[in-house]
């Protein structure tokens, strides 16, 4: 005998967070599935407005043809798998119909070094979310970078990493760049059901702004048909 929970089919794949598919293995890693809900009204309520300010921008700054791509600058590679999760969500759901935003996670600061004089000092197209998650591991410098870079031993890794991060969000405002900080102080249940929440339902207000359907994956229907008639 083979026990199964049987997934609701008018639930796609990236919006499954909080069907039976995301709350089993919610609850396999320890996580407390009822404190998901008790707060989900008094989020909503706290986070209505910046949720319509950022929708609302988002959705007229793609229709004027000003930003084509979010940049997801990780800070911190702890939170990679929830930007992969975003990402995901945002180039299934709004990528329809010869429109959608290209959402890229990039990694920072390692990608200052390959991608940033493109962020900074190309196309206007796009704008930055920056991700970061404080980290209580951390690497202590002893005498690392010797004594032409001397400054450098009075801080650990994390205090030289925040500097740059402070140092690109400042030169993101001078430079009249759009961007927005998302800063993760825990990983409670509470916390994770926020973030979940809100960027499902930013997704899905863009989708309906721009008017497209954010249900549905026909182009990828196509190519899981094609694949099963290669193999066949």
């Amino acid at each position: 005998r083979i026990f199964f929970l049987e997934h609701p089919k008018e639930i796609g794949g990236r919006f499954s967070i909080f069907s039976v598919v995301g709350l089993l293995p919610i609850f396999l890693f320890d996580l407390k599935i009822q404190k998901f809900l008790p707060n989900l009204r008094e989020f909503l309520t706290n986070y209505s407005k910046i949720l319509i300010d950022s929708t609302t921008f988002l959705s007229k700054k793609y229709l004027d043809s000003k930003i084509n791509s979010i940049i997801f600058l990780s800070f911190n590679k702890k939170l990679n798998n929830l930007i992969l999760w975003i990402q995901q969500m945002i180039s299934e759901s709004l990528g329809k119909s010869g429109k959608g935003l290209l959402p890229v996670l990039s990694v920072a600061p390692k990608d200052y070094h390959s991608l940033l004089q493109l962020y900074l000092d190309g196309p206007k197209d796009k704008i930055f979310y920056i991700f970061d998650k404080k980290d209580k591991t951390d690497i202590k410098n002893r005498n690392l970078f010797g004594k032409k870079f001397n400054f450098l031993n009075r801080y650990s890794l994390n205090k030289i990493k925040d500097a740059q991060k402070k140092a690109l969000i400042k030169t993101l405002k001078l430079n009249k760049i759009p961007f927005r900080e998302i800063y993760f102080k825990n990983s409670k249940e509470e916390t994770l059901m926020e973030y979940f929440t809100y960027f499902v339902l930013e997704t899905i207000f863009i989708a309906k702004l721009i008017k497209v359907n954010p249900f549905g994956q026909n182009a990828v229907e196509q190519v899981k048909k094609i694949t099963y008639r290669i193999l066949n």
